[in-house]
């Protein structure tokens, strides 16, 4: 069925910051632990690739996990659960070994082929967090989940992409700026996106 409705494009951001700043303290430590692993890459890029496919998408899952929890006022007591923590960890190696390696691909293409890329992906993390589901079904359901809003998803992956760019440039400069940088923007970033998805789940 063809969608008509419009994305609130602005609102999401707005909405995305709110729950930052009202969850700033639930969301900065996982935001730093996302960090970790590329600046590994400032000393050695095999450390930084293997750290990055091994924890990443891990870590990733923890937030956005988190972002949800912290939207929706519920505890978060995913870590005490083995079972779940579990299914996080193989889906996020999963994630990392499918997605990561397809955005360089793109990133090596040109810049706007690995935005695109992650357009149509950056919903993975919230759907395995929110709905356990295995990662292969996660990735084809968040492809789906946007269709009809490329072009809204796509502008906001690439304010996204700027603002790691940013986070890079300042790493080239000085690493710990980039760390911090990393560390502040991608919680925001992830309550951005999950405030798109739940848009997108009313629908």
């Amino acid at each position: 069925m063809h969608k008509t409705e419009r994305l609130d494009f602005v609102g999401a951001f707005e909405q995305g910051w709110i729950q930052y700043k009202s969850n700033f303290t639930k969301l900065i430590g996982w935001g730093a632990a996302i960090s970790v692993p590329p600046a590994f890459f400032h000393y050695s890029i095999t450390a930084g690739v293997i750290l990055t496919l091994v924890f990443e998408g891990l870590l990733m899952i923890m937030l956005a996990n988190s972002v949800v929890c912290a939207s929706k006022g519920l505890k978060n007591d995913s870590i005490a659960s083995p079972g779940i923590v579990l299914n996080y960890i193989k889906n996020g190696f999963l994630i990392s070994i499918l997605l990561f390696p397809l955005l360089l691909i793109g990133a090596v293409a040109g810049v706007i082929p690995s935005i695109a890329l992650f357009s149509l992906f950056m919903f993975t993390f919230f759907i395995t967090a929110r709905k356990q589901k295995f990662a292969i079904d996660a990735m084809m359901d968040s492809l789906r989940e946007g269709n009809g809003y490329r072009f809204p998803l796509f502008l906001f992956s690439f304010i996204f992409y700027a603002a790691a760019a940013l986070a890079l440039l300042l790493a080239q400069l000085l690493l710990p700026l980039g760390f911090i940088a990393g560390a502040l923007l991608t919680p925001y970033f992830f309550s951005v996106i999950y405030e798109f998805y739940d848009q997108l789940e009313t629908k």
